[in-house]
């Protein structure tokens, strides 16, 4: 296959090795030489006897200076994506539980494809480009997704790129833009038979928590007769999960009001209860609202299950510190309102926050609440997020379900 040819990149001596394990990151002591090489190029990576490693792309500012994108030499153009997204496809789709087509096709670098995330809701695609590295790409992204004799050949094409992280690329946010066909307000897909709803174009991400489909699943099982506490709720789909496996009711807490629209018509489409008796849409500031309805929610939580799934405390390293101390007050207040034989499942979402320190704060948090609890599972990000042996900084979310004890 002819490939362009593109600036070529020495590593230092040594610097191949967790190259070669499969890690996707070049770090910037590891570069003996880069000269040509440009803020954004692909770049030829090289060992220091000037072997071929792969290609990447090339930041010079950044602590991360190559993001790894192949091990061939080819040229990164419609055709790369598209033979990479119809791999990725087949991949991952086989592993998928049944009656479910949403899925993250790309999980940046953990599937060597940096700063590009591309969900599917069924035959709608979103992307997200982070980095500048991928920004020059946006069109042969758009192509390779929307080709109709392609693998993934997408009806509508979305960008989300509306994300703070591009800051720290030197990338403007964008506002959400449609590439290609014509977007509803809320795209329809099935995640174990249940119609879920993606607000692509207002929504978080891009419209959607896919990374929290074994949570769901788990409530699925967990829910019957018990009462759920949805914080942070969303579109409650933790709620539609836990009312389809028998829960006897549900109240939802979130500060969109539109969201929590959303998940009024998402629970009621799945011919599901929704009237004001069983399931409960509650627009406010979750911190608040636990302080003010603390009785009432502990007496409706007895025997029940809390779920708490805030956003991401910390974003960066510089923010952890103060992040510790929210994820601690948090869930503080939430051991306080079960009693023994209620569950509890937390999760945090901060890839800055290891699995080892939020283990260790919940311990402080039940600690200090008075609780006692065992834990039943911990979890991670779903298989479609991508996560790699050799790549420890990929993992980032953590969820703990454990259940109040009274020994």
């Amino acid at each position: 296959m002819m490939s362009v040819k593109y600036p070529c990149l020495r590593l230092a001596p040594g610097r191949e090795f967790p190259l070669l394990a499969g890690h996707p990151w070049v770090f910037g002591g590891g570069v003996l030489s880069s000269e040509g090489c440009r803020a954004g190029d692909v770049v030829e990576v090289l060992s220091t006897a000037g072997d071929f490693l792969g290609l990447g792309t090339f930041h010079p500012a950044n602590t991360i200076r190559v993001r790894m994108l192949s091990r061939e030499r080819q040229t990164i153009d419609a055709d790369f994506f598209s033979r990479r997204f119809g791999r990725l496809y087949a991949e991952k789709t086989r592993r998928l539980p049944p009656a479910t087509d949403g899925l993250r096709l790309c999980h940046g670098d953990a599937d060597f494809l940096p700063g590009l995330v591309v969900d599917l809701y069924d035959k709608t695609a979103v992307f997200q480009i982070h980095t500048k590295g991928m920004e020059t790409h946006r069109e042969a992204i758009t192509m390779a997704l929307s080709n109709p004799s392609g693998p993934i050949a997408a009806d509508c094409v979305v960008e989300r790129s509306d994300v703070e992280a591009r800051r720290q690329e030197g990338l403007p946010r964008r506002q959400p833009e449609v590439h290609h066909g014509n977007v509803p307000e809320l795209i329809p897909f099935r995640e174990n038979g249940l119609l879920m709803y993606a607000d692509v174009l207002q929504g978080q991400k891009t419209g959607f928590f896919l990374d929290q489909r074994d949570a769901r699943s788990r409530l699925l099982t967990l829910a019957k007769g018990r009462n759920l506490v949805n914080l942070f709720s969303y579109t409650s789909s933790h709620a539609l999960a836990a009312m389809a496996g028998g829960a006897a009711g549900a109240i939802n807490v979130d500060t969109s009001r539109h969201a929590l629209d959303v998940s009024q018509k998402m629970i009621a489409e799945n011919g599901l209860a929704c009237d004001a008796s069983r399931v409960r849409f509650e627009a406010a500031d979750v911190f608040k609202y636990i302080e003010a309805e603390k009785d009432a929610l502990r007496a409706f939580l007895k025997g029940g299950i809390l779920v708490c799934d805030p956003p991401a405390f910390a974003k960066s390293a510089s923010a952890l510190e103060q992040a510790k101390k929210a994820y601690g007050g948090l869930n503080r207040q939430c051991f306080e309102l079960l009693e023994p034989g209620a569950i509890f499942i937390t999760s945090s979402c901060s890839g800055v926050l290891s699995a080892e320190d939020f283990a260790g704060l919940l311990r402080l948090a039940a600690g200090r609440a008075g609780k006692r609890a065992r834990i039943l599972e911990t979890l991670s990000q779903p298989f479609d997020h991508t996560r790699l042996l050799a790549f420890p900084e990929g993992p980032y979310l953590k969820t703990c379900i454990m259940e109040i004890d009274d020994y």
